[in-house]
């Protein structure tokens, strides 16, 4: 038992506080996610569980909205939204991501020069605004709505793959490979990602974090799924009822999101900060 504390306080005295935080954060909402069904006390989105825009109160912790729904209990569940659809998406954007920049970086020439292009003009349009036209197109449903930010989003991630698979086909065990007759498929999956693909770890939490606000985006505009709660979809109700002094409705699923938001940033900032030498030594 002593051994394993030492041998934790001393993985954790190695971290950063920027890295600490966003564990933090991110461990606690993900638990409260996770915990949903055993820490609410009625189903989400229910009408009439007491009066209409009660404010906090040992029954209803985040008050009531305008139909007497539990904002809580909302609020609990749209954490729950947001993470499924945070990773996801991110895990879609990774595939493709990896994908498209794997190939880019090993072959290069006439494919990487093609990819690369389609890559640039995948950032010339705002991820918001071309998922909101998916979803449109497709329907507000969860599903839709994780695929659209999914393939709207891994632009990011093929560059940064391209960039370290380019750094890695350089080293002696890809062309060792090569002399051993291994196919170009079995040296990309093989040698080149399992080494191309720690650099791209940290921005995958970002990436989540970017996700996640473009779900509360889409939800505040109106345009989610009706059946499951979302943190934008209580944003948007609030601000229906702004001038009535409602401040329940909005302080409690925007004070969460920003929290989910900071702490996925922290952890992607404070990963990037101990996985690079440079930065560590600057910081020690």
């Amino acid at each position: 038992m002593i051994l394993l504390f030492h041998n934790l306080k001393k993985i954790f005295s190695n971290l950063n506080a920027r890295l600490l935080i966003g564990i933090l954060l991110t461990g606690v909402l993900t638990i409260l996610g996770i915990l949903a069904p055993l820490i609410t006390w009625y189903p989400p989105l229910v009408a009439m569980l007491g009066p209409p825009y009660q404010p906090p109160s040992f029954q209803h912790p985040f008050g009531t909205d305008d139909l007497g729904g539990d904002i809580y209990t909302n609020t609990i569940y749209g954490i729950r939204t947001s993470l499924i659809v945070g990773a996801l998406s991110a895990l879609i954007a990774l595939i493709i991501g990896i994908l498209i920049g794997s190939v880019a970086g090993y072959y290069g020439g006439f494919l990487e020069d093609l990819l690369m292009r389609i890559t640039d003009m995948a950032f010339i349009i705002p991820q918001f605004l071309l998922a909101l036209i998916i979803v449109t197109i497709l329907g507000p449903n969860i599903y839709n709505i994780i695929l659209a930010i999914g393939v709207t989003s891994w632009p990011g991630i093929a560059r940064m793959t391209r960039a370290t698979t380019l750094s890695v086909k350089q080293q002696t065990f890809i062309e060792a490979a090569k002399v051993l007759g291994l196919s170009d498929i079995k040296i990309i999956f093989s040698e080149l990602l399992p080494n191309s693909l720690p650099p791209v770890i940290p921005y995958i939490t970002l990436q989540i974090s970017s996700n996640i606000l473009v779900e509360a985006g889409l939800g505040f505009l109106g345009v989610s799924d009706p059946n499951v709660p979302s943190l934008g979809m209580l944003l948007n109700n609030a601000q229906q009822h702004i001038l009535m002094n409602v401040w329940w409705m909005s302080v409690f699923p925007g004070v969460i999101l920003s929290l989910m938001i900071l702490g996925f940033n922290l952890l992607g900032d404070g990963l990037i900060e101990y996985m690079n030498p440079r930065l560590r030594r600057k910081m020690y």
